[in-house]
């Protein structure tokens, strides 16, 4: 197994070195590996120690004391299932975090006038027209900053073309804005070009694969998120909590750092030749996710799920769902 495989399976690099090493020098003592390697010993043990935490090496029954690495299948399958256990926390968290705050917005609400410390007031907004007139206050009163996550496609010519004053008062008054799509905006002619529009103005356009709610930040300290996400027209909470808002930076964040800029279209791994959706699907599906689930996060349809899945089976000359998985575990494409 290469190098590349490893690290396309999460590995870091150095560990990646070291146990493709052990494989291609059986019986090597900790000393030896450290010269092929031209790392100290010191070091190499303690990745050693990292392989042995990662279950990647095992001691040697005919060698005492010598650590041996497991086979190239079973490090596979170990890898993928470390890789499986990380996106389901990952996604454990995402929603921890969104359950969190849905839980502190209801409690707020249920307080009704009783909350009236402005800085941990919480508004409920219901209706088309209050909700944006809400978002028109909101960018009237912002001075530095907005960041919003909009995991939607399909919006109406109408609705777009009553963002777009909002939209470019924020940033003819130098505020920044960095907003994410769902990669589907480039399948949506009409928000891809509105977003487009939005970046040649001056904002900070990225795109990802799946985005958890809908959320638009203020200045760091109001924020706007549904009252029941994944529900359109359910109603919008306003948001100045601290402690909620510090969360929901963090998730905006975590989002960001991962995304895609606009322009780079659906980006290719050239390592893979995987794009960021086809990975996305893989992972989505290697976790246990439906045919629907799996739409629903990338903001496709049914039948894009099953035409690329089709087109990725082909490409892995794979008869079954899992053959496939096997095969692109096996290539690092998971």
């Amino acid at each position: 197994m290469e190098v590349a495989t490893l690290l396309g399976l999460g590995l870091a690099e150095p560990l990646a070195r070291l146990w493709v090493a052990m494989t291609a020098m059986p019986g090597a003592g900790a000393a030896d590996l450290a010269v092929e390697l031209g790392m100290g010993e010191s070091q190499l043990r303690e990745h050693l120690d990292a392989l042995a935490d990662r279950a990647l090496v095992r001691v040697s029954q005919q060698t005492p004391g010598l650590l041996v690495p497991i086979t190239a299948e079973a490090a596979l399958a170990q890898l993928l299932r470390q890789q499986e256990e990380e996106l389901a926390e990952q996604q454990r968290r995402f929603q921890e975090q969104r359950d969190q705050i849905t839980k502190t917005v209801m409690a707020r609400l249920d307080a009704g006038d009783g909350v009236t410390d402005p800085l941990h007031r919480v508004e409920q907004v219901v209706g088309a027209d209050a909700i944006h007139s809400r978002f028109e206050q909101l960018a009237y009163s912002t001075l530095q900053s907005i960041d919003s996550l909009l995991p939607a496609t399909g919006l109406s010519e109408q609705m777009l073309a009553d963002a777009w004053p909002l939209d470019a008062e924020v940033l003819r008054r130098g505020v920044k804005v960095r907003t994410m799509y769902l990669e589907a905006v480039r399948n949506d002619q009409l928000l891809l070009t509105y977003a487009r529009n939005f970046q040649a103005a001056g904002a900070e356009i990225r795109t990802s694969p799946t985005l958890p709610q809908r959320l638009c930040i203020s200045d760091r300290r109001v924020a706007i998120v549904p009252l029941k996400p994944g529900v359109r027209g359910y109603g919008v909470a306003v948001i100045s909590a601290p402690g909620v808002i510090a969360s929901l930076l963090e998730l905006f964040e975590a989002v960001w750092h991962h995304a895609a800029p606009l322009d780079v279209g659906n980006p290719i791994d050239t390592s893979t030749g995987l794009s960021d959706t086809e990975r996305s699907l893989l992972t989505l599906l290697a976790g246990g996710a439906t045919d629907e689930t799996a739409a629903k996060k990338l903001g496709v349809s049914l039948r894009t799920v099953r035409r690329i899945m089709a087109e990725l089976m082909q490409r892995l000359n794979a008869s079954s769902r899992f053959e496939a998985g096997i095969k692109a575990a096996k290539k690092g494409w998971l």
